[in-house]
């Protein structure tokens, strides 16, 4: 892992998600970007520094203040999380946040996106949605979510929650780099459902052969009943106490987004615990 990228609004929750990035970049020797967009007129551009740059000679005074308020917001976020020792860049820009977003992943070739998420929850949830959903969604990369503050980041237990019938070559590398970097033990879990019921002999079946397939050490083959796949994954993770959540999303969007959800999304939203997500393509 060699660059982080941390989106911040300067919230709470993206201030602990600087925090945790800070933490992973100890470990793994990663640079980390601290990006804010901002809302303003179309006359105005920020370079990569921060620095207003008008298309005309015309002094702008209302994004002049808000340079200013922004930048001390940046140097109270650099300020609240100590960080000596990471290499630690902000970027400020005018434009669509999720689109912002997308370009810096692709642009500065982005390896994890740590965000803040506040979470939503009923008509907010399924009218809106939220940037961070967006990104978890859509991203090339793996991203995690984190809500609560994790002075000294450290994870024990890590929960990958699939149903373990499509192929995860996309996503395992990642896995293991996760339970390698902490030397942490991976819990797999499948969900029985009665929408979709399996025998727990022939799912233990499979989650053995996912784990000889990938090589897995440390790790524990789980078949959990439940009547909802996101109510039994949020019951596992409470009762082995984990410290991390990790799931892949088939990045639905449009209609087919609204008509089928996607559990890993929904748990970004309704767990207090990390997620990391990945998109298989």
């Amino acid at each position: 892992m060699k660059r982080i990228l941390v989106p911040t609004d300067f919230s709470e929750q993206s201030r602990n998600a600087f925090e945790v990035a800070v933490s992973l970049a100890r470990k793994t020797g990663a640079a980390i970007k601290l990006l804010h967009v901002v809302d303003v007129p179309y006359t105005a551009n920020f370079s990569a520094t921060g620095d207003l740059v008008l298309r005309d000679e015309m002094d702008n005074l209302y994004v002049l203040k808000l340079l200013e308020r922004t930048k001390v917001q940046m140097r109270e976020l650099l300020g609240s999380v100590e960080h000596g020792g990471v290499d630690v860049v902000q970027e400020v820009d005018s434009a669509s946040i999720f689109r912002k977003i997308r370009e810096v992943i692709h642009r500065d070739q982005v390896d994890l996106v740590v965000m803040g998420s506040k979470g939503a929850s009923g008509m907010d949830e399924f009218l809106v949605g939220s940037n961070t959903e967006k990104v978890v969604r859509t991203a090339p990369c793996p991203v995690m979510t984190v809500k609560r503050r994790h002075p000294n980041f450290e994870v024990r237990n890590i929960v990958l929650a699939s149903d373990f019938k499509h192929e995860l070559d996309a996503a395992i590398d990642k896995v293991k780099e996760f339970q390698d970097l902490f030397q942490a033990r991976l819990h797999l879990v499948y969900i029985n459902t009665p929408g979709a019921f399996e025998s727990s002999r022939n799912m233990t079946t499979i989650l053995e052969s996912v784990a000889e397939r990938y090589r897995l050490q440390n790790f524990t083959i789980n078949v959990y009943n439940d009547i909802l796949e996101e109510d039994g994954i949020l019951h596992f993770v409470e009762d082995i106490n984990a410290d991390l959540i990790m799931m892949a999303t088939h990045g639905r969007t449009g209609l087919a987004h609204i008509l089928s959800g996607s559990i890993a999304e929904d748990l970004v939203n309704h767990t207090a615990r990390p997620v990391i997500t990945f998109h298989l393509k």
